[in-house]
């Protein structure tokens, strides 16, 4: 494995809600946080386009794959948070996988443009 492809500094954060709901039950007043900040190796697929409710989005899937320890904080992250790399926000859509078996490297499924913002 080379420790140069890790070059690329990603940032999970995960929506923390108030606790407040507004009239239609959705969380008021949430906002993202950081939950971890590291390096990662980002290997994006070419984007395609799509037409959705009548017009064209284009979107973009990658994966990520990071390195982790045992008792680190990268296995509590899950499909519901979200990942800030290369000057976008991206929709973690699959994962944490462990690709090698090995448990020093996880690997998500990501996804940008359309309504992940």
């Amino acid at each position: 494995m080379a420790a140069g492809k890790y070059r690329d500094p990603v940032i999970f954060e995960r929506q923390d809600d108030a606790g407040a709901y507004d009239a239609y039950g959705n969380p008021a007043g949430a906002a993202w946080v950081e939950v971890l900040a590291c390096r990662g190796w980002l290997i994006e697929t070419t984007g395609r386009e799509q037409i959705a409710a009548g017009r064209l989005e284009a979107t973009a899937t990658a994966t990520l794959r990071i390195r982790t320890s045992a008792d680190g904080p990268a296995h509590g992250l899950k499909a519901g948070d979200r990942v800030r790399a290369r000057r976008a926000v991206w929709a973690i859509i699959g994962g944490p996988a462990d690709p090698f078996g090995h448990g020093r490297d996880l690997e998500f499924t990501l996804q940008r443009g359309g309504a992940v913002e």
